[in-house]
């Protein structure tokens, strides 16, 4: 489903991961040529449900064996030390392509889907945080609906929908990125 410029996969879809992988490499192909490195920049916490998206891609990601992954649920990347992660990103890896991924909160319908697009995003944004934007390419999973009060929505988030999301997200970036050779 297309809405607003942006297509949305759905992770009860049987293809979900096919399709999500589809649309990573299609974002990458067009700008891996100019840079060095690959890092997944995985944001969230784990003292929210729906926030804990991220940290599990990255955690997940990195049992996989993959290296370049900052924002795990043992090191999350959050609020509070996001700036300092997004410094370290730049000053350690050589012209990074980043790849963004954090939950967020959307309309009804889009709940349980997923999203890719070229640019970054803004982590926070659901619960009206201005926070640096951050990301080449920008993987967000719509985990609930977004309300005025967006911190209730997250810590409300079912579990499973969390759980199965980050598990089609990493496996994606897995298939994207590993199995075609692009990661260092």
């Amino acid at each position: 489903m297309v809405f607003n410029n942006r297509e949305y996969i759905y992770a009860d879809d049987d293809n979900s991961r096919y399709l999500l992988s589809n649309s990573i490499k299609k974002h990458i192909v067009k700008k891996y040529k100019k840079y060095s490195d690959v890092v997944v920049f995985c944001i969230g916490t784990d003292r929210a449900t729906g926030d804990s998206l991220g940290p599990l891609v990255g955690t997940k990601l990195t049992k996989m064996g993959v290296n370049n992954v900052i924002g795990t649920i043992d090191r999350p990347v959050h609020a509070i030390n996001i700036e300092e992660k997004i410094n370290h990103l730049y000053n350690y890896y050589n012209n990074p392509l980043v790849l963004a991924v954090d939950a967020c909160l959307g309309i009804y319908n889009h709940i349980g889907s997923m999203s890719v697009w070229a640019g970054s995003l803004s982590p926070g944004a659901g619960i009206s945080k201005k926070l640096r934007a951050v990301g080449d390419i920008s993987i967000t999973g719509i985990v609930n609906k977004w309300s005025t009060n967006g911190i209730v929505q997250l810590q409300s988030t079912r579990l499973s929908i969390v759980m199965n999301m980050s598990e089609i997200i990493a496996d994606s970036i897995y298939d994207a990125l590993i199995k075609k050779d692009i990661w260092p």
